[in-house]
């Protein structure tokens, strides 16, 4: 059933970045986070995290301004090990983000990546963001858009510090550093 999921998410980013013209460009952000919230449920299915990581549901976070609008909303139906989805939003840096299971860093919050990402350092949260450099500033996952597709960009070893574990079928996507 994971395999089902994992290939209709790629089925769908064909559609959509297969369909993309230069006069869609301004679409092309939507698409790009149509493509991203895709991969967001991958990783909440083929990713382990210790087993204390996960409370009483598994949370997905937005900090920043929320860039996926609707896009997000049919996972908050699905599960993760029996624990349902729930999606959480956060304004900026207040609030506690060493809740979330996966914690997605808008662009909005660039200036604020260090006082975001320090806190959770070593917390088992896998940290996401479209930011340029975010992987390279103590992130763990960037998503990169170039030449119209969005590639992965993983830190494993940030990855791997607290313990969380990415299935060798989302590695075998990314670029590994």
């Amino acid at each position: 059933m994971k395999r089902f999921h994992f290939l209709l998410a790629a089925m769908l980013a064909v559609v959509i970045w297969g369909s993309q013209t230069p006069q869609a460009a301004a679409q092309s952000v939507d698409s790009k986070f149509t493509l991203i919230s895709a991969y967001i449920y991958n990783f909440t299915q083929l990713t382990t995290f210790p087993s204390a990581a996960v409370k009483d549901s598994f949370t997905v976070c937005i900090v920043g301004q929320d860039p996926f609008g609707a896009n997000l909303d049919p996972i908050k139906s699905r599960k993760v090990n029996d624990e349902r989805i729930s999606v959480k939003h956060f304004g900026g840096t207040e609030g506690d983000l060493s809740s979330c299971n996966v914690l997605f860093v808008s662009g909005s919050e660039r200036a604020n990546l260090q006082a975001i990402l320090k806190p959770l350092k070593g917390a088992p949260v896998l940290t996401m963001s479209d930011i340029s450099g975010f992987a390279d500033s103590g992130g763990m996952v960037e998503f990169k858009l170039e030449d119209g597709k969005v590639g992965i960009w993983i830190d494993l070893s940030a990855v791997r510090a607290p313990g969380i574990s990415i299935s060798s079928k989302l590695l075998s996507l990314a670029n590994i550093r």
